[in-house]
């Protein structure tokens, strides 16, 4: 049976520390065998410090995945779909490579974060070293409760890992869009609490859907449209911040991709009759990549050298 990565359907931490790499040339030989390696010093880890509730996650790119495992690829593993307007522009990053970490204790993420570190300088360049944080009681920036839809208890692994009755090579894996959304919290302070529930469409307190007028196209309301025609996706998200930037670090997984295109276009409104999520107004989408989460047993797999090209 498939072993998943523990950072996918884990529970909400309080910290998380993000890398993204790229792979200099000629080493996917031996980045199969320390890719691998990461998720198992991660475990040591969590072990040793079990208070602390420490997982990883270790993505591999859309554009970098045939260079590392070029003997076999995920059933349309597709890039972000090219979704930029006039209105909301998408800033994309050519990382190869994505790790998260996560824990209650920021501490142990960067114990974490240095034994990687270790393990993996000389082969790759870090482009991007971001953090974030559990906001006040899981709410976002704007004030809200993050993600009031998001799948619990055992639909989380329903909805992100691949079933090995529909892919046995891949069981266990996921699909994940990353990316890091930059809130104009300046004007979106300056909103009223009722403008601001009419975009959201729900409670700013309670997170109690709203029942008004229009409520379809709040960014509620996408969500929904989104989940009827089958873009159901699992959510990780904490704050991001510095003294001049305000927003998230999101990753959304699924076990199909075709729910991720399906999440993200209802959010932007390429079809005609739809009408865009008004959050992305006050928002700009900052280092969006696609990447896929292989499971624990294929990159151990194909670290020993099971897997051959054709």
């Amino acid at each position: 049976m498939a072993r998943e990565q523990l950072g996918i359907c884990a529970e909400a931490n309080l910290h998380g520390s993000y890398l993204l790499c790229t792979v200099l040339d000629g080493q996917e030989a031996v980045m199969r065998y320390k890719l691998a390696r990461i998720l198992q010093l991660v475990e040591r880890l969590s072990e040793h410090f079990s208070e602390a509730m420490l997982t990883a996650v270790v993505g591999i790119s859309h554009h970098y995945w045939d260079n590392l495992y070029p003997w076999q690829r995920p059933a349309n593993f597709q890039t972000w779909p090219d979704l930029s307007s006039e209105h909301v522009s998408v800033s994309f990053t050519m990382a190869d490579l994505l790790i998260q970490v996560r824990s209650d204790r920021q501490d142990v993420n960067y114990i974490a974060l240095q034994q990687i570190y270790q393990l993996i300088h000389g082969h790759v360049e870090v482009l991007d070293q971001l953090s974030g944080f559990r906001y006040l009681d899981g709410r976002q920036l704007t004030g809200f409760v993050d993600a009031p839809l998001n799948p619990r208890g055992p639909l989380k692994r329903k909805v992100a890992l691949i079933d090995a009755k529909v892919c046995p090579i891949f069981a266990g894996g996921s699909y994940v869009f990353f990316y890091r959304w930059l809130l104009d919290h300046k004007v979106w302070s300056q909103l009223s609490t009722q403008q601001q529930e009419a975009i959201m469409g729900y409670a700013k307190l309670d997170a109690k859907p709203g029942l008004a007028s229009g409520h379809e196209h709040s960014h509620l309301g996408c969500w929904e449209a989104a989940h009827a025609e089958g873009g159901l996706i699992l959510q990780q998200n904490m704050a991001y911040a510095t003294l001049q930037l305000q927003g998230a670090i999101s990753l959304n997984f699924t076990a199909d991709s075709s729910a991720l295109t399906t999440y993200w276009q209802q959010r932007f409104a390429v079809h005609a009759d739809r009408i865009a999520d008004p959050l992305l107004d006050f928002c700009q989408l900052d280092l969006a990549a696609a990447f896929f989460v292989p499971s624990l047993s294929f990159l151990e797999a194909a670290a020993r050298g099971d897997f051959r090209a054709p």
